[in-house]
């Protein structure tokens, strides 16, 4: 009975670290937000994970068919950054199944208005103090119109807590998103990913619908910025 107990609970426990992971959810895009710019992001996304009473479910093993025996969690979930410069941002998240977590994003390729953006980031995140994740995404977008946006969302994150199985879990996927809008844009995400448990492994799959409100002065770019103020002192040449 001891034994039966034990297992349950490193079962329920791995469940609770599956559903928790914020750091799989999307709606990241690989341009950055610039200097002194904002953004809150809102959405709600559903977790597929396996179901602990399934009776196919192997305790030795830790393996079932996700897609064949699984539930679903849903999920609230708040995030804002913001940017300190014209390509890092930084942030936090916090999400109703019980995770809280802070990243910073840096974009590598492209500008506020280039057609295609990459950036990397990394996370830090906790569920209630007692699991613990880092991941590190890349984030590289395809704008075919400015109201557009195409996401991919290649990403390795790793959890670990006290009482976990084998000391940690991996997961390794990726994200694929769709935004529509300019300044606040729309849009879902499709997540999918491989679950490693050291003596076993699983299929995870996420789906969300978000909205994302930006504040600040996107319309002018810095060029744009210096144009102005080169403006400004030709036109007081011209009024002496």
């Amino acid at each position: 009975m001891k034994k039966q107990l034990t297992n349950l609970f490193a079962i329920a426990f791995c469940a609770l670290l599956i559903s928790s992971c914020a750091t799989l959810t999307g709606f990241e895009e690989g341009r950055a937000l610039g200097e002194e710019n904002s953004e809150l992001i809102i959405s709600a996304n559903f977790t597929q994970v396996p179901d602990l009473f399934d009776d196919n479910f192997t305790t030795d093993t830790l393996e079932l068919d996700t897609f064949d025996s699984s539930i679903t969690f849903p999920n609230l979930e708040f995030s804002y950054k913001r940017g300190v410069s014209d390509k890092l941002d930084v942030g936090g998240r916090i999400s109703t199944n019980l995770n809280a977590s802070a990243f910073v994003k840096y974009q590598l390729v492209g500008d506020n208005s280039s057609p295609f953006a990459l950036g990397v980031g990394g996370e830090f995140g906790t569920v209630l103090g007692i699991a613990y994740s880092a991941s590190v995404p890349v984030f590289a977008t395809y704008y075919p119109a400015e109201a557009i946006a195409i996401n991919i969302s290649p990403r390795i994150s790793y959890q670990f807590g006290n009482g976990n199985i084998d000391g940690g879990v991996t997961y390794l996927g990726g994200n694929f998103g769709l935004l529509f809008g300019k300044k606040n844009k729309f849009g879902l995400d499709f997540g999918y990913y491989n679950v490693d448990f050291g003596n076993g492994s699983d299929q995870l799959v996420t789906f969300g619908l978000g909205g994302k409100f930006k504040f600040g002065d996107f319309s002018a770019s810095s060029s744009s910025g210096r144009g102005e103020r080169g403006g400004g002192r030709s036109s007081g040449r011209g009024r002496r």
